[in-house]
């Protein structure tokens, strides 16, 4: 068995450096993408709560439309 000598050895060490920061690289683009869809999800879940309290107020608005209404025609009705 041959021993490493340090020239292999800080040639070793270069290549895994290399890995590394390759992966660093890699990395730090699928972050950067998981922020963009983190972003994104938020804007969608914003609109959906705001569509949710949209349909409220209008069956609020209908609800007392259709009361007032109601009202008005058991009035006249008398």
């Amino acid at each position: 068995m041959t021993e490493l000598n340090r020239t292999e050895l800080h040639r070793d060490l270069g290549r895994m450096e290399g890995r590394l920061d390759g992966m660093d690289d890699r990395l730090s683009k699928i972050e950067t993408i998981v922020e963009r869809i983190d972003d994104r999800l938020a804007n969608l879940e914003a609109r959906d709560n705001e569509r949710k309290g949209a349909w409220w107020v209008l069956i609020a608005i209908a609800t007392a439309v259709g009361s007032a209404a109601g009202d008005i025609l058991t009035h006249l009705w008398k």
